[in-house]
C-alpha cells in the first residue's frame, strides 16, 4: 500500500511540475534551462515524495501514553477466493497497457532500423548521415544518425544538416527515449503526452537558435513545404504543428535575465509544497526497543513534552473500555476476522497499534506502529474504529487524552479434524474456558458436542497470563464452534 501511495504522489508531482512549466516558463527564451527543467522534473518527482519533515517541527501537545497486553486472534477456515476480483482486474488492465506501449516502442524502433539500413551511410566527424532514395518520409535525426531524403539532399542539404547536427550533438533523442520508457511504466498518466510535445518544441527552438541568419531561416521554414509521415522517436525537421511557434521564437526578443529568478521561484514553491505535504503526514515512529517494551508493559505511562519524555509508573485513572479489558478482548474476538489473504499466504505475526482516547472517550488518531501486511493491519484498524466510547483517563482529577498502545497477535493455528473426537486433559479442569471469544465460568466441556466444535487452541504459561491475567494461570482453552 505504501508503494502505491508513493507512486501516486510521483504522478501528481509530474502534473504539478508540468503545470508550473506551462504557466510560467514555456514562453521564456532560456531554451537550455527549459530543457533542463523538463528532464529534471521527471527525475525530481521521484525524490519529492521522500522528503521528511524536520525533527525540529513543533511537538504534539502533552499526552499520556498507556500500553496494553497483547490480544491474539487465530485464523479460521476460509473459502477459496475467486481470481476474478478488482485487484486482479486492475493488474490485468495495467499489464495490457504496458504491453501495448512496449509494442508501439518496438514498432517505432523497427521502422527506424529499416530507414537506417536502407540508405547510403556517410561518416562525418560527429555523426553519420544516411541518404535514402525516397521522399515518403521527412528528414530527421536520431542519436548519432541523420536521415536525409532525396528531395532535401538535392535542395536544402546544408540548412537541414546544420539543423539536425544540433540535435545529435546535444543528444536530444536521449530525452525522448527516457520519456518513452517512463510512458511504458506509467502509461495511464496523460501528462507525458504534454511533456513530449514540450520537449520536442524546446529541441526545435534550440536547433533553430543556431541558425546564422534568423530572417533567412524563417523565410526558409515558411517555404519548406514537405508534409510527410513522422517517426515518433526522432527529431523531425518539419512538423506542421510546430511551424508557427518556431517562427515566433525565432523573431521573439530574448527574455530578460531578470526573469531567471522565475526558475528559482518555481522550484522553491514546489519544495515548499513538498514540505507541507510531508508535514501533514508526519507521525511518530517506534523503534524496535520501544515496540518490545510496548508488548511487555501493561501499566507504564509516558508523558510527552516538546523537549523531554518523562516515564510514569503510576496513573491515577487509566482509560477503560466499557466493562473492562476482558470486555474489550471479547469485543475484538467477536468482531475481528483473520484476513483471507494472510491465511492463504500463511502469514502470522503481531501488529502494533496506537490510538488516542480523548477527554470525552472518543477513539481517534489510529496508527500502525508496526504491521505485517496482507490485510492484517487494515482489519485491526477496522475493529478499533468500531470501538464504543471509552471511559476517559483522569490525571489530577480531570479528564485527559491518552495514547493507548495495543499489540494484536495474528496467529495461525492447526485445525482439529472434524471427524475425530476431542480429547481434553483432565489436568485442565481448572483452566479458563473461552467459548467463541466469551469467558465461561464453571464451564463443563462435556456439555459441548464434539461434532459442533470447529477448533480448539490452548494457551499456557506466560502467554496465558499476559492475555488473561490471574485467571489464566492454569491455562486457557479457547474453543471455536462451527458456524451454522
Amino acid at each position: 500500500m505504501e508503494t502505491l501511495i508513493y507512486l501516486g504522489k510521483v504522478n501528481l508531482y509530474w502534473i504539478l511540475l508540468y503545470a508550473c512549466y506551462h504557466l510560467v516558463l514555456r514562453k521564456h527564451t532560456f531554451f537550455e534551462l527549459n530543457r533542463s527543467y523538463l528532464v529534471g522534473s521527471l527525475l525530481l518527482a521521484f525524490v519529492l515524495p521522500l522528503i521528511i519533515y524536520p525533527d525540529t517541527a513543533p511537538a504534539i501537545p502533552v499526552m499520556y501514553e498507556v500500553s496494553s497486553a497483547s490480544f491474539s486472534i487465530s485464523n479460521a477456515e476460509v473459502e477459496e477466493a475467486s481470481i476474478f476480483n478488482w485487484a486482479n482486474l486492475a493488474f490485468v488492465v495495467y499489464g495490457l497497457g504496458v504491453i501495448t506501449m512496449l509494442y508501439q516502442l518496438f514498432r517505432n524502433i523497427s521502422q527506424l532500423n529499416q530507414f537506417l539500413s536502407s540508405g547510403e551511410i556517410v561518416d562525418l566527424e560527429d555523426c553519420k548521415v544516411v541518404l535514402i532514395d525516397s521522399n515518403n518520409i521527412g528528414s530527421f535525426s536520431f542519436l548519432k544518425w541523420i536521415v536525409v531524403n532525396r528531395s532535401d539532399y538535392e535542395n536544402h542539404f546544408d540548412a537541414i544538416l546544420r539543423h539536425e547536427m544540433v540535435h545529435t550533438k546535444q543528444w536530444h533523442s536521449a530525452d525522448i527515449l527516457f520519456l518513452e520508457i517512463l510512458k511504458i511504466i506509467f502509461w495511464f498518466n496523460p501528462v507525458f503526452a504534454y511533456y513530449k510535445t514540450a520537449m520536442q518544441e524546446v529541441h526545435e527552438f534550440l536547433a533553430d537558435s543556431k541558425a546564422p541568419n534568423r530572417e533567412n531561416y524563417a523565410t526558409f521554414l515558411l517555404s519548406y513545404a514537405l508534409n510527410a509521415p513522422i517517426a515518433s522517436l526522432t527529431n523531425h525537421f518539419f512538423k506542421p504543428s510546430q511551424i508557427k511557434t518556431r517562427i515566433q521564437m525565432i523573431y521573439k526578443n530574448r527574455t530578460s535575465k531578470w526573469l531567471l529568478s522565475t526558475y528559482l521561484l518555481t522550484l522553491t514553491s514546489i519544495g515548499l509544497i513538498a514540505f507541507l505535504v510531508a508535514g501533514c503526514e508526519q507521525k511518530p515512529l517506534a523503534d524496535a526497543t520501544e515496540v518490545k517494551e510496548m508488548a511487555k508493559s501493561t501499566n507504564e505511562v509516558k508523558v510527552e513534552t516538546p523537549e523531554i519524555k518523562k516515564v510514569y509508573t503510576v496513573v491515577e485513572e487509566q482509560p477503560m473500555f466499557p466493562g473492562g479489558q476482558s470486555k474489550m478482548y471479547e469485543f475484538m474476538g467477536e468482531n475481528m476476522k483473520y484476513p483471507e489473504a494472510a491465511s492463504r499466504a500463511n502469514v502470522s505475526g503481531r501488529v502494533y497499534l496506537s490510538f488516542v482516547v480523548s477527554e470525552t472517550g472518543e477513539i481517534g488518531d489510529i496508527q500502525v506502529l508496526k504491521g505485517i501486511g496482507f490485510g492484517c493491519d487494515e482489519e485491526a484498524i477496522r475493529v478499533l474504529k468500531a470501538f464504543p466510547k471509552w471511559i476517559p483517563a483522569k490525571q489530577d482529577g480531570r479528564a485527559v487524552s491518552v495514547k493507548y498502545n495495543l499489540p494484536i497477535n495474528f496467529q495461525l493455528k492447526n485445525k482439529i479434524d472434524r471427524k475425530t473426537s476431542v480429547k481434553i486433559d483432565l489436568d485442565k479442569a481448572n483452566a479458563l474456558y473461552i467459548l467463541d471469544g466469551k469467558v465461561m465460568e464453571n464451564f463443563d466441556i462435556k456439555s459441548v458436542s464434539t461434532n459442533d466444535i470447529e477448533s480448539i487452541d490452548v494457551l499456557k504459561g506466560e502467554s496465558a497470563l499476559t492475555q488473561y491475567g490471574e485467571k489464566g494461570k492454569n491455562g486457557v482453552i479457547m474453543i471455536t464452534m462451527k458456524k451454522i
